[in-house]
């Protein structure tokens, strides 16, 4: 050992004359910060990158998701920070922790920003509201003040609980603050959890007493009413949220309605609809939509009962069709639940939208005298398009008829552009497939999907259901909604387009089709099937055919709070502002996002890790040139156990036997394995290219000290190398890991510049970033920068990976100067993959074909 001192002390600290042992120790004690802040950065980097593929997935994510990777992101910048700071050893660094605290600062400000509530009265009267009122009473209820104060239509009279009441009442003996502490850790996967704490928190809300002021202003309204009505009156207590009834989220049956509600139960009925809230599939729903807790608030509309003895729903448009000619008219006997409920026999009809709105296609479900008479059809028809043309998109409306003939209208909502899909679809034969186990019903979301049938017929069941799986059950309910994020399809005996769970079912893509007759006797538990929602047909089996070109899942979270609030964290995140090290501006100072923050923690580090050598006389000449026969020179920096013990006395160069580091040996190994031919013959357009980059580019003048004629180094540990290779025109930078833990293990490289125009550089790293994306290497190209990473593997997979990065790192370059067009590129790419299948025999297959999607 103290042979090992006193040649590490020879060769790196020939001045220093202090004791072998402490030497040894400052020295690894510096590299072990040095590893901490590159595994600091790579799980930084990783952070980044997880935040902004979920963002551009579209998959559903919540609160926690965010929360969690920004804390954990945090907590490794931090790390970093303080690993430059103990690297420097002379308290260098200090504007770091303020800009730190500056960045983190603006992050939390967005994460913790609330809703604003409007102040205004308790309680409004459905003469005073109209769409203006919207922040007050919530958007289902100020369109139907809409409809009755500037439409001039029928409505029901009432009144509407407001936002304001709510948020005071939530406010009161720290409830929000208890529900918020239980709903933090919800696991909306683990269904039992779900209900249980759903359960706990509507108790919550039930039990709170209710201000007196709010109850005693909430009875006068009512009494005011019943003086308009001069009856005593039973009202409809209906939830009406902020944000429900949107353009692009419908919430639809989410959340509670109480109907025949007495006035003795209005406190107690209202609690309930708060509570309605915290329903187990509104959270699911809300989650899956990109919604936070906080962004609903709900207000409560209290309206006068229709004696209703005919209800439905009316589309002003075919869902999907946008421009269809035809208006569809839901009819039920009696309340307009049970169109929405889809557990009674309906009517269906398709009526023109030109006056005198004739009847387009036979109606179905018609078992004895027609429910609407031509008059009401086209009365219904009309205010339909009525609506539509005043609200400026297809609305989805229910109505009640009263025993006098009087059209009541109780709701009006966008029918929804995340509703696509056209329902009218005639069943297809197909020779190829199966013969049905069931066929006919109505296509209610279209669509093919396969799975296992899971029948549900109560709570209980709903626990039980596994991800994927077909839904089956007798009718429709609200209630079967917190599963539609899990099932790959929905097959109902009843039901039809207007039911709340088809609205669900249409927002999510998941195929779905009611009225099915038998479907809960005949299909079976675990069998697997393929529901052909657009077809009408249920097979047995898996059936190809129809699988094989179904559209893509929509977008769930576009444009939701949630991903709008990831949006705005991400612009405080990932930004790269501190690009050039050689820059003025590259210091601690002009860090404004926390990926700024990394690249100056990182570049410093590199820069401490040889400055130590000066602050105990290490001689800068140390870095030892590698001894091989290669068209290119070499330097390697060991920074602990690279190397094998002392056995050149030449101290400038150093034996590629010598080398103990299983990364750079990898990398070395993809470098050599295959000659290079030498830069390819260059066109004249590749020529001119070049000569036009040099006169921009300013680090050419002879006056500037140019990094293109920086050395190549290979800074080395036994488990650890970081290359930084500058050939010609371009940068690229490889770092890898190889830990014993699988955590600690990760390659990285970046990849920018080069001679030519910026067409020929885009195409070569867009070959660069298609060849990687074959090793599973998560590939992201910003321009013509290239940055690439894998983690978390084993050693052996990690290593073949690095022979991958070699070999690229020699064989592409220059070639950006012939990269005329596309056929060139898949012309290398051909070849490259050839020669990698050489290198890596054992590899699995490599497609060879031309796909460069990156």
């Amino acid at each position: 050992m103290l042979r090992l001192i006193t040649a590490l002390r020879r060769r790196f600290f020939p001045e220093h004359h202090g004791d072998p042992q402490e030497l040894q120790n400052a020295f690894r004690n510096h590299y072990l910060h040095f590893r901490g802040l590159l595994t600091a950065n790579n799980n930084a980097l990783e952070l980044m990158a997880e935040a902004e593929q979920m963002l551009a997935s579209g998959r559903p994510f919540g609160m926690a998701f965010v929360r969690g990777n920004c804390t954990a992101l945090s907590v490794n910048v931090y790390k970093m920070i303080k690993h430059l700071t103990a690297l420097a050893d002379n308290g260098g660094y200090q504007r770091l922790p303020s800009r730190f605290k500056e960045i983190s600062g603006r992050i939390e400000a967005i994460l913790d920003r609330q809703p604003t509530i409007g102040a205004g009265p308790h309680i409004l009267g459905m003469d005073q509201i109209d769409r203006t009122s919207i922040d007050l009473v919530g958007e289902k209820m100020a369109n139907l003040g809409e409809i009755r104060n500037r439409v001039g239509l029928t409505t029901p009279d009432g009144f509407v609980i407001t936002a304001t009441a709510a948020g005071e009442f939530m406010a009161g003996g720290e409830l929000q603050t208890e529900i918020n502490r239980q709903l933090k850790s919800l696991d909306i996967d683990n269904l039992e959890e779900l209900y249980t704490i759903s359960a706990a928190v509507q108790q919550l809300i039930s039990v709170a007493p209710l201000p007196e002021e709010l109850e005693t202003q909430i009875q006068r309204a009512y009494f005011q009413l019943a003086d308009r009505a001069s009856k005593e009156v039973l009202v409809a207590m209906r939830s009406s949220a902020l944000g429900e009834d949107g353009m692009r989220v419908s919430f639809a049956g989410q959340y509670r309605t109480q109907l025949n509600v007495a006035p003795e139960f209005l406190g107690r009925t209202y609690k309930e609809i708060l509570a309605g809230k915290y329903k187990s599939q509104a959270i699911v729903y809300r989650q899956q939509r990109g919604y936070r807790h906080q962004d609903v608030v709900m207000c409560v509309g209290c309206l006068a009962m229709v004696e209703a003895t005919v209800s439905g729903v009316t589309y002003s448009r075919p869902p999907g069709d946008s421009r269809g000619n035809g208006v569809l008219i839901h009819a039920v006997r009696g309340l307009a639940s049970g169109a929405v409920d889809g557990d009674v026999p309906h009517e269906l009809w398709r009526v023109a939208r030109y006056a005198p709105h004739p009847v387009l296609a036979s109606p179905t479900g018609i078992t004895g005298p027609a429910l609407l008479s031509p008059d009401r059809l086209a009365e219904l028809a009309e205010v339909a398009v009525r609506l539509e043309a005043h609200f400026g998109s297809p609305q989805d409306i229910e109505w009640s008829y009263d025993a006098t003939g009087r059209l009541f209208l109780l709701q009006s909502r966008p029918l929804g552009e995340a509703e696509s899909g056209a329902l009218v679809t005639p069943p297809t034969a197909d020779g190829d497939q199966p013969p049905p186990l069931l066929a006919g019903g109505a296509t209610v979301s279209p669509g093919a999907a396969c799975g296992v049938v899971f029948k549900v017929a109560s709570s209980l069941d709903l626990l039980r259901f596994p991800p994927g799986g077909v839904l089956v059950v007798k009718s429709p309910y609200p209630d079967w909604a917190v599963l539609v994020n899990r099932a790959s399809a929905i097959v109902s005996e009843t039901g039809q387009a207007a039911a709340h769970l088809a609205t669900v079912a249409r927002e999510f893509g998941v195929p779905a089709l009611f009225g099915v007759a038998d479907a809960f006797t005949t299909l079976g538990d675990g069998q697997l099937v393929t529901v052909d929602a657009s077809g009408r047909r249920v097979h047995p089996g898996r059936v190809e055919s129809l699988l094989s070109e179904q559209p893509a899942k929509p977008a769930l979270m576009r444009g939701s709070p949630i991903e709008q609030l990831l949006r705005e964290v991400l612009a405080q995140i990932t930004p790269l502002n501190l690009t050039n090290p050689a820059s003025p501006y590259f210091r601690a100072s002009a860090c404004e996002t926390l990926h700024d923050l990394t690249r100056f923690c990182h570049e410093k580090a590199v820069q401490e890790m040889f400055r130590f050598g000066d602050r105990h006389g290490f001689d800068k000449r140390s870095a030892r040139q590698l001894v091989v026969e290669t068209p290119f020179q070499w330097w390697v920096i060991n920074l602990d156990d690279g190397f094998a013990e002392e056995r050149q006395p030449d101290k400038h160069f150093i034996n590629l036997s010598d080398i103990r580091s299983t990364p750079m040996l990898a990398l070395w190994q993809g470098m050599t394995a295959i000659p290079w031919a030498g830069p390819p013959p260059v066109d004249l357009g590749g020529l001119g290219s070049i000569i036009f980059q040099s006169t921009r580019n300013p680090r050419l003048d002879p006056a500037v000290r140019s990094g293109l004629t920086a050395r190549n180094y290979f800074l080395v540990a036994k488990n650890f190398c970081n290359l930084s290779v500058r050939l010609g025109y371009h940068l690229a930078l490889a770092e890898a890991n190889l830990s014993e833990y699988l955590t600690e293990s990760y390659i990285s490289f970046q990849f920018k510049g080069g001679a030519a125009d910026n067409h020929r550089r885009l195409l070569r790293v867009n070959l660069l970033g298609d060849i990687l994306a074959v090793f599973d290497f998560r590939v992201e190209i910003k321009g013509d920068t290239l940055t690439a990473r894998i983690e978390k593997r084993p050693r052996e997979y990690l290593e073949k990976r690095l022979m991958v990065l070699g070999y690229l790192l020699i064989h592409t370059r220059q070639i950006d100067m012939v990269m005329a067009d596309e056929e060139v590129r898949d012309q290398y790419r051909v070849k490259i993959l050839a020669d990698l299948a050489t290198i890596l025999p054992n590899h699995e297959p490599l497609a060879i074909g031309t796909n460069h999607d990156q």
